[in-house]
């Protein structure tokens, strides 16, 4: 069930997501800016929305692609000539 709401003017429907999607999507970002609290308490209801280890992982990969890119992107601007 959706029920409308609104985020910083953004409106949106909440719970248009799967909920195990919703959580792997908030644990990638909890991930991502290192907010261990909010890191494992979605990957906990991950799991327990039937996330599989293979799905948690991919997630992890993904929520490190735009933090490697960032530090290539740099080491680049650095060691070039």
């Amino acid at each position: 069930m959706t029920k409308e709401a609104e985020f910083f003017g953004v409106k949106y429907k909440e719970g248009s997501l799967e909920p195990k999607v919703s959580e792997l999507i908030r644990f990638a970002v909890n991930l991502a800016i290192g907010h261990e609290h909010g890191a494992k308490l979605h990957l906990e209801n991950a799991r327990k929305s039937g996330a599989t280890d293979d799905e948690v992982w991919e997630t992890v990969v993904y929520a490190m692609r735009p933090v490697a890119a960032q530090v290539r992107n740099f080491a680049k601007t650095i060691i070039a000539p």
